[in-house]
């Protein structure tokens, strides 16, 4: 029996696909939670004009996750803070900084979820990874100076 999937399921297939399945499988489990319907010809039109949705806008975010690398190359962040005389912030460097920074000097607006951090506790020069996914990541320099 062949269904559409309406999510993704492991072992057996991504959102969209039209696979094969057993019909207990079908009756019991995918039709009621709403993860697959009937592949009928109207429905299987249907996903393929989706597909073909998706892959276009796949490449309109590829295209502007390169956008995205390309301005974070080289890019140097300076964050003043407070600090004591060895050096030691009293308060770390978190997230929200590191994208308010970025914000303000590439005029990007990130996702926290793209931002690898460290806990940052010292003054100095550190490396944080930013990763948009599929591939796509850039090293950005974080410099702390003590204020």
């Amino acid at each position: 029996m062949q269904v559409l999937l309406n999510e993704n399921v492991v072992k057996l297939g991504r959102r969209g696909d039209i696979v094969n399945v057993k019909p207990g499988y079908f009756r019991n489990y995918l039709l009621p939670k709403g993860i697959a319907v009937l592949a009928t010809d109207p429905v299987i039109k249907l996903a393929e004009k989706r597909k073909e949705k998706m892959v276009m806008e796949k490449e309109q975010l590829l295209e502007n996750a390169k956008e995205v690398v390309e301005k974070l190359k080289g890019l140097k962040l300076v964050l003043k803070l407070k600090a004591t005389k060895t050096g030691k912030l009293y308060a770390s460097v978190d997230k929200s900084m590191i994208l308010d920074a970025v914000e303000k000097e590439a005029g990007l607006k990130l996702d926290e979820s793209f931002v690898e951090t460290k806990n940052i506790k010292e003054v100095g020069d550190h490396t944080l990874n930013v990763n948009l996914g599929e591939g796509f990541e850039q090293e950005i320099t974080v410099v702390v100076e003590a204020e």
